[in-house]
């Protein structure tokens, strides 16, 4: 018989099955660690791949928004400048380059159905580059502006105004830019002020305009429409009206008076001017301008009912510094120093009359006196400044016994003597004799013109001409203006002699020197003579070639009215004339060559014979020629 178990027995299986079930436990609990960890790896790997992304996002973010601030990209423009692939500097120049000179350039402003036009540089309006180019660089980080960048946006460029020039600039357009306004307005019946009232219309809005470009002008743009409105005008009937009963009423209650008494006039004047109030409306006129009206007297007419009055001794004219010399073998320069002249001042006169007249109540203070004003000289140098020193040039030709022609010869001689011509200043022949008529001194002389021989008017000043030709030639002024003679007379150097036929030929000679030259001449004894006197500037060297192609004298019969036989003179030829000049300093100038071709002075037959001049008295182109 089996025994029953002790109490001590019975335990010892079940602590064995407690020991064989703790290590099923552990590694039960082990298992289901390890598939909790496989289950949480792929989801923690996900969370680090989209940090991951976010994170270059952003930085994409962040360096797109910092490359749009270093570099125009696409097809950006501003106001119409195209800055794409450029940096902000460069964009800054191109604007500036392209927009600044646009500015300075009149647009169409418009108001309603007028318009104008006007520069936006000179009313206030400016360009800024830089502001211009941050509006496509400023940092952002608002994706749709970058995308817009990326691509290429476009912008208005910045052009700040200037608010109260603006305004200035537009109310001159007032009147151009509105439509039935009409200003107060001042006119006279007689010597009584008339009134016609001022009227409103339409047109632009000065205040409106200035706030609607205060924000920035529209750059590019051709046309620029202003805001328009109800316009006032510019002169109210009251301002008008305080014209007529302050200024226009008392100007013209009386007499006005002008007086050279005690003025430096005092002695040269004849008489005074009184102007009743008839001649003061005369003179009178009213003006409106920039809004304001006025009154004044017309100083171009005051000044003539001055002179009308006092005489002209009352004004002097200004004396440029000069020389005077006689002419003569032993006429030398002496100075004369500028003085200045006097004039009437027309405006200051003009004024005081107005003001006595406003405010004058009595004679005695609607009197004025005289008003000069110093008139400088135009030239006013030293005789050392002028250096007008030594003989620099000088020619003389002889003439034959002919009274008449001498005449000539005389007056046109002493017509120069005299004449200062100042470095740069050009010497005309013509201008200097002035018109050669009987009441100048001139008489009818022989002349050739055509090829005839003939009489007129100056005849032989060719002489004066000719001379005068070779003084300046030999003291080196500049040859502007000569014409030889169609034939050669022996009294001059062949190739270096000149004509003279006013309004079609003359002589002239310019000073490229740094010093004035004096002329000086006369006609005496037989001879015209010409010097200039001057500094010496320039080392002149003259030659003359042979005479080449001789061309024999042949006899011509004319029937011309004013032909005038003659006997014939000198074979034609060519001749060549090289005149070099050498200057202290600096380049000198190119060499004059004159080549001059002479015909034949031919002998003349004429319809009704007459004895034949000798050929050496025959006259020559003076008073004109060829």
């Amino acid at each position: 018989l089996a025994q029953a178990a002790t109490p001590a027995e019975a335990a010892e299986p079940a602590e064995t099955a407690l020991a064989s079930e703790e290590p099923a436990r552990a590694q039960e609990a082990e298992t289901e660690s390890e598939g909790v960890r496989s289950r949480r790896w792929p989801a923690r790997r996900k969370t680090l791949v989209g940090v991951a992304a976010g994170a270059a996002l952003v930085l994409l973010w962040a360096g797109t928004a910092l490359a749009t601030t270093q570099h125009l990209f696409g097809s950006s423009s501003v106001s119409g400048v195209a800055v794409g692939g450029m940096s902000p500097a460069q964009a800054r120049t191109a604007i500036a380059h392209v927009l600044a000179p646009e500015l300075e350039e009149p647009v169409t402003v418009t108001a309603g159905q007028a318009s104008d036009q006007l520069v936006p540089a000179e009313s206030g309006v400016s360009l800024d580059a830089q502001a211009s180019v941050r509006r496509l660089t400023g940092f952002t980080l608002n994706p749709l502006t970058l995308i817009s960048r990326l691509r290429g946006e476009t912008v208005a460029a910045v052009a700040p105004v200037d608010a109260a020039t603006l305004r200035t600039a537009l109310d001159a357009h007032l009147e151009t830019l509105s439509s039935g306004t009409k200003d107060a307005t001042v006119s006279f019946d007689g010597t009584t002020p008339v009134l016609t009232p001022a009227v409103a219309g339409t047109g632009l809005d000065v205040e409106a305009s200035v706030a609607q470009l205060s924000s920035g002008w529209p750059v590019g743009q051709d046309s620029v429409a202003l805001v328009s409105g109800q316009t006032e005008p510019a002169v109210t009937d009251a301002e008008a009206q305080a014209l007529i009963d302050d200024v226009l009423t008392p100007l013209l209650s009386g007499d006005l008076t002008v007086t050279a008494e005690g003025t430096a006039a005092q002695s040269a004047a004849s008489g005074q001017l009184t102007l009743t109030p008839e001649q003061v409306v005369a003179l009178t006129s009213v003006t409106s301008a920039q809004g304001e009206i006025t009154a004044s007297l017309d100083p171009d007419k005051v000044h003539e009912a001055v002179l009308a009055a006092m005489g002209a001794g009352i004004e002097s004219a200004a004396q440029d510094s000069s020389f005077t010399i006689e002419g003569s073998p032993a006429g030398t320069p002496s100075f004369v120093a500028a003085t200045p002249g006097a004039a009437v001042d027309s405006k200051a006169l003009a004024d005081s009359l107005l003001q006595a007249g406003t405010t004058g109540k009595d004679a005695t203070a609607r009197t004025v006196p005289l008003e000069l004003s110093e008139v400088a000289a135009a030239h006013a140098e030293s005789e050392a400044e002028l250096g007008v020193a030594q003989v620099v040039g000088e020619y003389a030709t002889a003439y034959y016994y002919d009274p008449v022609r001498t005449q000539n010869l005389v007056t046109g001689t002493a017509k120069i003597n005299g004449t200062l011509v100042r470095p740069g200043e050009t010497f005309s022949l013509a201008q200097v004799l002035g018109p050669i008529d009987a009441e100048h001194g001139f008489t009818s002389s022989g002349v050739l013109s055509g090829g005839v021989h003939s009489n007129a008017m100056g005849g032989g000043l060719s002489q004066v001409t000719t001379t005068t030709f070779n003084a300046a030639f030999e003291a080196g002024m500049d040859d502007v203006e000569h014409h030889p003679h169609s034939v050669w007379f022996t009294r001059y150097p062949a190739g270096r002699e000149a004509t003279l036929w006013t309004g079609h030929l003359d002589l002239k000679w310019k000073n490229s020197t740094p010093y004035a030259a004096l002329v000086q001449a006369w006609a005496a004894d037989g001879q015209v003579h010409v010097r200039l006197w001057s500094t010496p500037y320039y080392t002149v060297s003259i030659t003359s070639s042979d005479k080449t192609n001789i061309r024999p004298v042949q006899v011509v019969h004319s029937t011309a009215a004013s032909c005038v036989p003659y006997g014939g003179g000198q074979v034609g030829f060519d001749i060549t004339v090289t005149r070099s000049r050498r200057a202290p300093e600096g380049a000198s100038p190119a060499d004059d060559v004159l080549s001059t071709s002479y015909q034949a002075d031919n002998v003349l037959v004429c319809p009704s014979p007459e004895p034949a001049e000798p050929a050496e008295a025959a006259g020559e182109d003076g008073g004109g020629g060829e």
